[in-house]
């Protein structure tokens, strides 16, 4: 069966409902979200059987769940708040009520956005009946009145300054999460395009990186490879600008009505292993994934370029994660091993 997700207000008895919804082979996380790193980390925790989970900070990111059951738990701003006082956590009530709203307004999209969410509030969790909804719409399994008895009775709640500790010492990561998923987000907005009216060329360097699509793009490559949106920014350029002025820096684009959609740079060099020939060695390549075929079709038209520049060798590399080596072989291109990195501290 699908996993289930419940998107909670802070505060609304998440870490009971964790614990309710742990039973039989079913596990029920808390607040999962806090533990990954990665997208993927998110998925791969999706990918286990019969899993579930309550969080209380994912509302906002609820067009990255992936198919499941759902579930809505609210309670009113005032009371969430006054619950967080009483749990130790000290804030601006102006910042901390704005931030409440925004996570409502997410719930609100949920519920109409997503196909059968189930809403209950924090006052109905008291209720037998409620809670025998929740538990049928979650688990593949009829309500257990004994064990729902079992559960009522206990008070479970998640200590407030070990998560904000915990939410201090990982803050970096947190925060390169939410920027990877917020960049996620509005790729997924952008519309599959065909192959009409795609133009390839040799750009020279300022052309291609000051470029707007061309900065989207390296932003998504960056989150491709598990790194954050800007980290294309720490590029070594005046490296590049210096190969450039020699004559030897390669890039070709692919561009439709004058927006740039996919890139491939190249360095060239004299070939270590032979004399006499010319290496091209790709030093960055992404096309946009809505336009299935692209980075094929630019990947033939850069090593026609190549070749007509005299250049001998193409030397490709395969990112980790990714499975652009099956495009290199159907180039005819030949695996000769693997590249690794050794960091030197």
């Amino acid at each position: 069966m699908e996993p289930f997700i419940v998107f909670a207000m802070p505060r609304s008895r998440s870490a009971w409902l964790s614990r309710y919804l742990t039973y039989k082979e079913y596990l029920c996380g808390h607040d999962e979200l806090r533990h990954c790193r990665s997208l993927e980390d998110i998925r791969s925790w999706f990918a286990q059987p019969c899993v579930g989970t309550v969080e209380t900070a994912a509302a906002p990111f609820w067009r990255l769940a992936p198919p499941a059951r759902y579930v809505t738990l609210r309670r009113p701003i005032d009371a969430v708040l006054a619950s967080l006082r009483r749990g130790g956590m000290a804030f601006d009530d102006d910042v901390m009520r704005a931030v409440l709203k925004h996570h409502e307004a997410k719930l609100n999209q949920i519920e109409k956005r997503l196909p059968n969410v189930l809403r209950l509030t924090f006052d109905e969790l008291a209720d037998e009946s409620a809670c025998a909804d929740l538990f049928t719409h979650c688990l593949p399994y009829p309500h257990d009145h004994d064990w729902w008895q079992a559960c009522a009775a206990v008070n479970i709640q998640a200590s407030l300054p070990l998560m904000m500790r915990y939410a201090v010492a990982y803050a970096t990561q947190t925060e390169k999460l939410r920027r990877l998923a917020q960049h996620e987000i509005l790729r997924r907005f952008t519309r599959s395009h065909a192959l009409d009216g795609i133009t390839f060329q040799q750009e020279g360097l300022w052309q291609a990186f000051n470029d707007r699509d061309g900065q989207r793009l390296m932003a998504e490559e960056c989150v491709m490879m598990g790194e954050e949106p800007a980290a294309w920014r720490a590029m070594n350029i005046p490296l590049l600008e210096r190969i450039e002025a020699t004559g030897n820096l390669h890039i070709m684009t692919a561009r439709s009505n004058g927006r740039m959609f996919a890139y491939l740079v190249t360095a060239l060099g004299e070939a270590f292993h032979a004399r006499d020939q010319l290496e091209a060695d790709q030093v960055s390549f992404f096309a946009d994934p809505t336009w299935p075929g692209l980075g094929r079709k630019l990947q033939q038209a850069a090593i026609d370029d190549l070749r007509a520049h005299g250049v001998n060798r193409v030397l490709m590399f395969q990112p980790d994660s990714t499975r652009v080596g099956l495009l290199y072989r159907r180039l005819g291109a030949k695996q000769t091993g693997q590249r690794f990195v050794l960091e030197l501290q």
